[in-house]
């Protein structure tokens, strides 16, 4: 595949969904789990947008974007359920009572939704973990920029590096 003329308006990761189900290691999100994971992150104290997105990161492992965060943010204020104010040049946000009612109406939905998403099985080895997935996104990020012969000389060194880390992880087995 020559990445140079591929165009995906959708980003990175919608070309490779084998690869993010399995990176992830949970099934798909249905639609209205961020919007629960954003009021959850709101539960103990107000946040700003930024903060929101740290929140869901360092709880479940993933990161999602600020592109559906902060329309999420909005549409949860237009509903009743946050309320935003300034503070500092930041827009914070908190839960309204409405907000907090709904949590406690949903408990056993909102206790399910966390124990189905989980920790990320790379938060045992945060440092591991981080630089994979920063290496991901930069080969995904950057994909419009490779030809076949990159890609290949990429693969390689993937191919090398796993065989390198495996060698790692298992020196000392044999005896």
């Amino acid at each position: 595949m020559n990445y140079n003329t591929y165009q995906n308006p959708c980003g990175p990761w919608h070309h490779v969904p084998h690869l993010y189900k399995a990176w992830f290691k949970h099934p798909r999100r249905e639609h209205g789990h961020l919007k629960s994971l954003v009021l959850l992150s709101l539960q103990e104290r107000p946040l700003n947008g930024y903060e929101v997105i740290k929140a869901i990161e360092n709880k479940y492992g993933h990161a999602p974007g600020p592109a559906v965060v902060y329309p999420t943010l909005q549409l949860l204020e237009d509903q009743g359920y946050v309320t935003s104010s300034e503070h500092e040049n930041k827009k914070m946000y908190a839960l309204t009572e409405e907000g907090k009612k709904f949590l406690q109406e949903n408990r056993e939905r909102m206790d399910q939704l966390s124990a189905s998403l989980g920790q990320a099985p790379w938060n045992s080895l945060p440092g591991i973990g981080k630089r994979v997935a920063s290496l991901v996104g930069t080969i995904f990020s950057n994909c419009t920029y490779l030809d076949d012969a990159k890609t290949k000389r990429i693969e390689d060194l993937l191919d090398e590096t796993r065989k390198r880390v495996g060698d790692i992880i298992f020196e000392n087995k044999a005896d």
